[in-house]
């Protein structure tokens, strides 16, 4: 006989792995911690996760997901460079305000050694990465020089510090339109 999920027990352990997470690092959200918190059984756990890692990535990639679906969204209506970089961003913001505890799980993870991102992961994210940088390069909105990763650094790592910085030293739980403003401002410098 087949077991059935309960959704909402699942969504629980993703919510309790990013607090968790956030809180703890990856090494001390332990798999058992998280169970309790989400309050599951360990063995629920077990039964969907092969283990702490593997759930990790899993919410990790719905988090990139979310975050680069605007990407592909946009590429495919030809959108101009400048509005691809102005829209990521102000998707970014809006997951940030809505949910802050997905970018300060992306925040924590992509500062932590004990963690080290699934390399499919990595690359699936560097091709969408890619193919922004080459309709920057084509349209001459961006500086050729400028390599994949360090547009993901600039776009991607940066958003994310920017506001975690927000979070942290402006006590800020809202990102506001002047923030957005001026991270899309300091975008255009260094990228041209």
């Amino acid at each position: 006989m087949a077991r059935i999920t309960d959704q909402n027990k699942v969504e629980r352990l993703k919510q309790s792995t990013m607090k968790l997470v956030v809180e703890y690092g990856f090494g001390g959200a332990s798999a058992a911690l998280i169970a309790k918190d989400a309050k599951v059984a360990s063995g629920y756990f077990y039964m969907h996760y092969k283990g702490k890692y593997e759930m990790v990535n899993a919410i990790l990639q719905e988090v990139y997901l979310e975050v680069f679906s605007k990407f592909d969204e946009l590429i495919k209506e030809d959108t101009p460079f400048g509005k691809i970089i102005e829209k990521m961003v102000r998707h970014f913001v809006d997951i940030a305000n809505s949910e802050p505890i997905k970018v300060k799980f992306l925040y924590v993870l992509t500062n932590d050694y004990n963690f080290v991102i699934d390399n499919d992961l990595r690359q699936k994210n560097l091709r969408f990465i890619e193919t922004i940088r080459t309709v920057g390069i084509n349209s001459g909105s961006l500086d050729k020089q400028l390599t994949v990763e360090d547009l993901y650094l600039i776009l991607f790592i940066m958003t994310t510090q920017f506001i975690n910085q927000k979070y942290k030293y402006a006590e800020q739980e809202q990102i506001t339109e002047d923030d957005t403003s001026h991270l899309l401002n300091l975008f255009l410098k260094i990228l041209k």
